[in-house]
């Protein structure tokens, strides 16, 4: 299952749109501008929360929570120390690990070292453009989020956020 994220160029808060292949809306993503904690919120294409996230203020690497409508936490990304983009991720109370390219324009999500999503940065758009193939069918709203929140993590000290 493939979908595409696209940022929007010349807002004042981060928003992304999520469409299918044959660019239908499916998702938006929304976040709070100026926001010490990075709040993002995805959206269904009619305005109602599915998801929302936090970053944790004060923390030697990010690190961000991720929370169901009903304000329960299903999952926790962690930058991790290395040259290259590594993460902690858990779902569920499972352990997956993201793993990135040098430059940061992919990632492969893997749970029991078996990938469960590739992320692929398009390297000619206008703002930045992902297209995630989804290997599962469970948890695909959560999966998209995390490629929201992992291109938030590796572009704050770009964008000087806390």
């Amino acid at each position: 299952m493939k979908f595409y994220i696209k940022q929007k160029v010349f807002t004042f808060k981060d928003q992304f749109n999520i469409t299918d292949e044959n660019q239908n809306l499916k998702y938006q993503i929304k976040g709070k501008f100026m926001s010490i904690t990075n709040k993002l919120d995805l959206m269904d294409p009619s305005g109602n929360v599915i998801l929302h996230a936090n970053r944790k203020v004060f923390t030697f690497m990010p690190k961000y929570f991720i929370y169901d409508k009903n304000n329960q936490e299903i999952a926790v990304i962690q930058k991790k120390l290395a040259l290259v983009p590594k993460f902690n991720l858990q779902i569920r109370y499972k352990d997956m690990t993201v793993s990135g390219s040098l430059f940061a324009h992919s990632f492969v999500i893997y749970e029991n070292e078996q990938p469960v999503a590739s992320i692929q940065k398009k390297y000619i758009s206008w703002g930045d453009t992902y297209e995630i193939e989804i290997l599962r069918e469970e948890d695909v709203e959560l999966f998209l989020f995390v490629v929201i929140v992992l291109d938030q993590v590796i572009h704050e000290k770009k964008h000087n956020n806390f």
